[in-house]
């Protein structure tokens, strides 16, 4: 086993024990992911490279025939309510969770949720790509509502695929390199999750286009409220909410603020010493205190909070006042 630090970002290789493959695998398992019970097939073994940036983590492996069960007594033990987004590279596997249940290949991207129940098995050797997705790095609704399987049709997730891929194979990775890199894939996650909504077509279809267009173009600007959207697009602010209700879209002033924090997000996930002032002006809030409270409100946790979870960064790195963004 080898190690190579370059500041937080770590890579370390792992190749099963001679003597105890069996044992090594399952300690290396319980390291990097959690509880889980394991039935070895006869003459397993297993290798596997990891790269991570606290719990920014991808680990690329070879099994030999495994099954995989985390059974409720293992959620429980210990506490992990994050996610998983497996890409095979080799082989199937056969997953079950809840009342779902899916034969996964490669082409595929398998989503499932760490914190709950699951069986997977595969009786051939596989190769895989496995990535951690943070509990309250993505919206949890859309994680709920997730097929096992995401729709591989969709180009948005041939690009998530190939942006974890080079997560694990590119080289000269920096530790802010890398969580740049990991949070735009957890945006395409998050993205392929919950598509937006079908338009349409006709008049309405396309203030719809340009009302999100404009909320997003215009978010970082503080000045920006949904009367000010309302009058670019000559509408009144109640018409702009019924045309974006219509659309399935939640209200002017929701679609603001979540861009806003969402934005302040990758921003936090960096791992670089931070300004909370600065990334509240810089992303349209009129103070850090209204920062701190989207953000709560939307992530369950502080912005150092949720830095220190993502990053094992300590919230002193993040230097803020509470005075208003400047």
């Amino acid at each position: 086993m080898g190690r190579e630090i370059d500041a937080e970002y770590l890579t370390e290789t792992f190749s099963t024990d001679e003597d105890d493959p069996a044992a090594s695998w399952h300690e290396y398992l319980h390291q990097r992911q959690g509880s889980v019970r394991l039935g070895f097939g006869a003459d397993f073994r297993s290798d596997a490279y990891a790269r991570n940036v606290g719990r920014f983590q991808v680990v690329r492996f070879t099994s030999g025939t495994l099954d995989y069960r985390r059974a409720p007594r293992d959620v429980r033990s210990d506490g992990d309510n994050s996610y998983r987004l497996l890409i095979p590279l080799r082989g199937r596997f056969r997953f079950e969770q809840g009342d779902s249940r899916e034969i996964a290949g490669p082409g595929n991207a398998c989503f499932f949720h760490w914190g709950r129940p699951f069986w997977m098995t595969h009786t051939d050797t596989i190769s895989a790509i496995i990535m951690t997705v943070p509990e309250k790095s993505i919206d949890s609704a859309r994680a709920a509502n997730a097929s096992l399987i995401l729709d591989d049709k969709r180009p948005l997730i041939r690009a998530l695929e190939a942006q974890v891929r080079m997560l694990v194979e590119a080289e000269g990775w920096t530790a802010a390199d890398f969580s740049v890199a990991y949070s735009s894939a957890l945006t395409l996650l998050d993205g392929a999750l919950n598509p937006a909504p079908a338009i349409g077509s006709g008049s309405r279809a396309l203030d719809v286009e340009r009302a999100r267009r404009l909320i997003e173009q215009h978010a970082h600007d503080p000045r920006v409220t949904p009367a000010a959207i309302a009058a670019m697009l000559g509408i009144g602010e109640r018409t702009l909410y019924k045309v974006l209700k219509s659309a399935g879209d939640p209200s002017p002033g929701v679609l603001l603020r979540t861009i806003r924090v969402e934005r302040a997000h990758r921003r936090l996930s960096v791992a670089l010493p931070v300004d909370m002032d600065r990334i509240a002006f810089e992303e349209g809030f009129p103070s850090t205190r209204r920062f701190r409270e989207a953000y709560r409100e939307h992530y369950g946790r502080t912005p150092a909070q949720m830095r220190e979870h993502l990053l094992g960064q300590a919230p002193r790195r993040c230097r803020s006042t509470d005075h208003p963004a400047r």
